[in-house]
């Protein structure tokens, strides 16, 4: 786990951009979040710098956060539209998600690699990038939290890191930061960081970067 690489809330726009950019080329950074504003900015950035490298991007997310990314990314002209008919977008609600990658509420070893096989590496295949890369954002992970089974979000974080040794992708994975009311004493806490190459704080004392513009 790296936190040298955070933005400082005191330093100018350029500088907080600089490092913004730095993360989202993380393979697997963990975000934090204590309003869902700037979740979605954030979101929607790395969105659409992924579909304007001519990576794919895969979208795992409750629909209030699926609908809230499609109206930024429609106001700042991001083509999801054509991407999507390329195979290069794809979303899925989290709760489908969840169902895919877990047996009886427990994270599935042979269900995650199906979920791979079947959603994850057609976008491999449809990413015009070179290397083909694809990037993804979820939020299983947080969804096992908020159940009180810890265990199991670490585990399935590990899982997605096994996968990032195996094929290019960029991971992010997002959390409440009220589902840690004492994250500087939690053993959990620090373990689920240790899983992440960078951490990204809630960001509400952050100025906002907006998202790039047009892509296809």
């Amino acid at each position: 786990m790296s936190t040298s690489r955070l933005p400082d809330p005191q330093s100018d726009l350029p500088a907080a951009q600089a490092n913004w950019l730095e993360l989202d080329r993380s393979p697997h950074a963990i975000q934090f979040y204590s309003g869902d504003d700037s979740l979605l900015d954030s979101l929607a950035r790395f969105i659409s710098s992924a579909l304007e490298a001519g990576d794919s991007v895969f979208v795992l997310a409750t629909q209030t956060h699926l609908d809230g990314l499609a109206e930024r990314l429609r106001a700042s002209e991001v083509d999801t539209d054509t991407a999507a008919r390329k195979g290069r977008y794809v979303t899925m609600e989290a709760l489908q998600g969840f169902a895919r990658l877990t047996v009886n509420g427990e994270v599935n070893r042979a269900r995650f690699e199906e979920f791979i096989r079947e959603v994850f590496m057609p976008l491999e295949a449809a990413a015009e990038s070179e290397p083909k890369a694809v990037a993804a954002c979820g939020e299983v992970v947080s969804l096992l939290w908020a159940e009180g089974k810890p265990e199991a979000a670490i585990e399935l974080e590990h899982f997605w890191n096994e996968l990032a040794e195996r094929v290019c992708c960029r991971l992010r994975c997002f959390y409440p930061i009220a589902s840690f009311p004492d994250p500087g004493q939690n053993e959990l806490f620090l373990k689920l960081c240790a899983e992440h190459a960078a951490v990204i704080p809630h960001q509400s004392h952050l100025r906002k970067v907006a998202p790039r513009g047009k892509v296809a």
